[in-house]
């Protein structure tokens, strides 16, 4: 496959202001020297918790978020700039679909118009072309016609998400940043929501970037997944790397937290879960410089970097 997207030691940081002349005396390192790759009709999982810089890695794709240092492109060609992403359409290609579906969708606008401005903006579709081009996209997202002449506070959450999948979908993007997608849905419409997202996928070849804190439905939806923690990323792998061969102890802590449907060893499993918890208090430095940031990542095999320690690599890889 080729590559689609190339983030190339992404850093944005946010001033911390203080004193009577109001000078930047610190900074938060949101996103601290992030690198990857997205290849066309591939999903990439980016797992985080709240506030590791996840989403601000996606708004930084879509260029909702300016950035420090560092270079992201699309098809070989740099986008870090709003008159090159203007230029070439870029959102046409890269379009985002947000956590909450509420506040993403204008409450004054039919869902007709809602999915129409993409349309108007970057396709020529005038008149019943425009309505039929609706239509279509409604029924991949499995919502009736009628849907085109109600207001978003008609429908469930999960109905409204599939609307705002639908406008993503609408100008046959190349890329879609889905940022907390189903993360406010209960979990049968949660289901409901990630199907549809993958039928697409089958069907039109989008790639996706899946941002999200909930392991069970990354590990659902991706193939490639990557674990950042305050800023930096801890842990690259394919999913097999991930979920059966973790190397880093924030890794385990997080996989150690997915619950558990065994109660004749839940005392067992709850002693793993404290240890892995202390083993992260008291062997920070093993995996943390003294500044609390992450090592740069190693390669422990093909598909496998881990943040690990120099002097420590080969008995973390073992």
């Amino acid at each position: 496959m080729a590559e689609l997207v190339k983030i190339d030691n992404l850093q944005i940081h946010y001033p911390l202001r203080s004193g009577f002349f109001n000078r930047i005396t610190d900074y938060v390192y949101a996103v601290d020297g992030v690198s990857f790759e997205i290849e066309a009709g591939k999903t990439y999982g980016l797992i985080g918790e709240s506030g590791s810089g996840k989403s601000t890695i996606g708004k930084a794709i879509v260029g909702l978020e300016p950035i420090t240092a560092g270079d992201i492109a699309y098809n070989d060609i740099s986008v870090t700039s709003a008159r090159v992403r203007k230029n070439m359409n870029y959102n046409k290609d890269v379009q985002m679909i947000f956590q909450d579906s509420m506040s993403s969708l204008n409450p004054r606008k039919t869902i007709y118009d809602i999915i129409a401005e993409p349309l108007r903006n970057f396709t020529e579709l005038k008149d019943d072309k425009l309505t039929e081009r609706i239509k279509e996209l409604l029924a991949i997202v499995g919502l009736p016609e009628q849907t085109m002449y109600q207001y978003p506070f008609q429908f469930s959450g999960g109905q409204r998400q599939r609307i705002v999948i639908a406008r993503a979908v609408a100008t046959n993007p190349k890329l879609i940043v889905a940022d907390e997608p189903v993360s406010a849905l209960d979990l049968s419409v949660q289901a409901q929501v990630l199907n549809f997202m993958k039928k697409i996928q089958r069907e039109y070849g989008i790639a996706f970037l899946f941002i999200s804190h909930d392991l069970g439905v990354v590990r659902h939806m991706t193939e490639n997944i990557a674990i950042i923690h305050n800023g930096r990323f801890v842990e690259v792998g394919s999913r097999e790397d991930i979920f059966e061969n973790p190397q880093h102890i924030y890794t385990k802590r997080l996989l150690a937290a997915i619950p558990e449907i065994d109660i004749e060893n839940r005392e067992a499993n709850r002693e793993q879960r404290r240890e892995i918890d202390r083993k992260f208090e008291n062997d920070k430095s093993e995996f943390y410089d003294v500044d609390g940031r992450a090592y740069p990542l190693v390669d422990i095999s093909e598909t496998h970097k881990v943040a690990l320690k120099p002097e420590n690599l080969t008995e973390g890889a073992n």
